[in-house]
């Protein structure tokens, strides 16, 4: 398919740079987002129907309730069609009101949540252009959460129907800024999962962290990420920075995830992850970790043994051998162009 014009919603920053990453860069196409209250008005859009949340993702220059940068901070508008900044990469997105979209040629529109699923299917039948519905799946849902004639799936994804034109794939990110570095870091032990001091899904991994933490005075304990104790990590590059600057990310998430960009980016940073492996069995991201050679697994271990563990792999020799072989796991594991082609034929098939 050459240069598509592609409609998606607004699940998160990552992945809309994704999106961009291939529709755009890779396809020379474009990637639009919608803009505008009425997206939810006229019920295309469903992600919370919370004044606050609507205006937080569609109100043009709208505030977002935690004090962090808006999503739609306009730089530009034509026709419709705005120019935002966007909070991850420092560069500009596209996004689109109801109206300009319904009067443009369109390819493909494509919902990355369930509750997407139906609404979208319907925008496509009342679009002139009559566009193809993609089901895009990068959390650790089954097709039971919804189904659509295409689904490219950036999670391990079972039971999917032999009628479904189907791809796995990862979500691709910039390697110049997730990237390893050249020198030992110190002592710093970092965390990068959202909410994890205040959500109560979390509330085990957090008080095992801290326990750790406050056992470990040699070493610096953070935890940053939204809502987090230490402060959010603003932008791709500051995530990149922190990641590089840590000795190991500590990655104990409960239930793990779906695609899993903290992991995917910890390793082309060439870092060891501290996880529970079971956490990550048959997910996406349980390739990249192998106990004591890209990983350090606490799961059944003593808080004796976690911190006999972290400081024998802080030892220069293993921590230099055991960086690079995160690294290199990365990179033969994953191949964001070799991707993009299988990508091409999956979308030239698209029903």
């Amino acid at each position: 398919m050459q240069k598509p014009k592609v409609l998606v919603d607004f699940h998160h920053s990552s992945l809309l740079q994704s999106f961009i990453f291939l529709f755009e860069r890779r396809l020379g196409g474009d990637v639009f987002r919608p803009i505008g209250t009425e997206w939810a008005e006229f019920g295309y859009w469903k992600v919370y129907e919370h004044p606050a949340t609507i205006q937080q993702f569609l109100g043009i220059n709208g505030a977002t309730p935690d004090g962090t940068r808006p999503l739609n901070d306009v730089v530009s508008e034509s026709n419709g069609i705005y120019h935002c900044h966007d909070i991850d990469s420092n560069e500009t997105n596209k996004a689109i009101i109801y109206k300009a979209f319904m009067e443009m040629d369109i390819d493909i529109v494509i919902a990355s949540l369930p509750v997407h699923i139906e609404p979208f299917k319907k925008l496509c039948e009342l679009h002139p252009s009559k566009p193809k519905l993609i089901y895009q799946i990068g959390n650790a849902w089954t097709t039971d959460a919804g189904i659509a004639p295409n689904i490219m799936a950036s999670a391990n994804i079972q039971g999917v129907p032999a009628d479904i034109n189907f791809i796995t794939y990862h979500q691709e990110f910039d390697t110049n800024i997730f990237c390893p570095t050249v020198g030992e870091p110190e002592n710093n032990i970092y965390s990068f999962v959202n909410c994890f001091n205040i959500s109560e899904h979390f509330v085990k991994d957090w008080q095992y962290f801290k326990k750790i933490e406050k056992l470990m005075p040699d070493y610096v304990f953070r935890s940053y990420g939204g809502q987090c104790r230490d402060g959010a990590a603003h932008g791709n590059k500051q995530v990149a920075k922190k990641m590089q600057e840590a000795k190991f990310i500590w990655h104990v998430k409960n239930a793990g995830d779906g695609y899993g960009h903290v992991l995917f980016n910890t390793a082309a940073v060439g870092k060891p992850c501290i996880v529970k492996k079971s956490y990550y069995a048959g997910k996406l991201g349980d390739k990249l970790l192998v106990d004591g050679v890209t990983c350090i697994d606490i799961d059944n271990l003593t808080i004796e043994g976690v911190m006999d563990k972290i400081r024998y792999y802080s030892e220069d020799n293993r921590y230099t051998s055991m960086c690079q072989k995160v690294y290199n796991n990365f990179m033969g594991q994953v191949d964001f162009a070799k991707e993009a082609e299988q990508l091409k034929v999956f979308l030239s098939n698209l029903k």
